[in-house]
């Protein structure tokens, strides 16, 4: 996997902020950019962790703070993806978008409340972008979210396994009320493909043991 590695200045990480992806549209387009995995890190992280091509940060500060984008290119290029991931990756950012406004729009005067995020995929690699960026999204919007996702028993799951998703979805909800896995201030957004034909996220909401299909 090539590391790429990017200097920038305080004033580039701004703008970077402002995109789903912090390489896109400043440093690469943005097909290029969803080849690439970035997370942003100190000067001196980056020279620590690649002496050879970023040199080491001045001792004294300079006035300008300088941060690191540290890259690592995907395997898989774009247009290398099964086309329903293509298809879901490429819409990602606006479907989680919609779909956690619907979410609040069902809970917008109760107390403040944990939100569980999970993403039900095929290809556990996508599941875990759905859900990361499902809950980068909330915590933006300044929602608590945990890390933790609400779990069952075994045999629940075997259960469930065996149920078509616009029931199995609604048990599980229900369970979890009955396990005491989900509190009164807890709630939990699952996001999914329910036909495995289709190519559109769909998404639920569980609370108080009631499952609500957002889309």
């Amino acid at each position: 996997m090539e590391t790429l590695v990017f200097l920038v200045v305080m004033s580039f990480v701004i703008v970077l902020e402002r995109t789903s992806d912090p390489s896109a549209g400043v440093l690469r387009g943005k097909q290029e950019a969803r080849n690439l995995e970035c997370q942003r890190i100190s000067a001196a992280e980056a020279h620590a962790r690649h002496p050879v091509q970023v040199p080491e940060p001045p001792a004294r500060a300079t006035g300008a703070q300088v941060d690191a984008l540290d890259c690592q290119r995907l395997y898989m290029r774009e247009g290398e993806r099964p086309a329903r991931d293509e298809m879901v990756l490429s819409s990602l950012r606006r479907d989680v978008a919609e779909l956690v406004a619907a979410a609040r729009a069902k809970v917008p005067h109760e107390p403040p409340l944990v939100w569980h995020v999970d993403a039900f995929y095929p290809d556990q690699a996508v599941a875990a972008k759905v859900a990361v960026a499902a809950r980068t999204h909330m915590a933006e919007l300044g929602l608590t979210v945990s890390d933790r996702v609400p779990l069952l028993a075994a045999g629940d799951i075997a259960v469930l396994g065996r149920l078509p998703a616009q029931q199995s979805y609604p048990t599980a909800c229900a369970r979890y009320v009955d396990q005491g896995v989900l509190g009164d201030d807890h709630v939990f957004m699952g996001l999914m493909i329910v036909d495995g034909r289709e190519g559109q996220l769909h998404a639920g909401l569980c609370r108080r043991g009631q499952w609500t299909w957002l889309r």
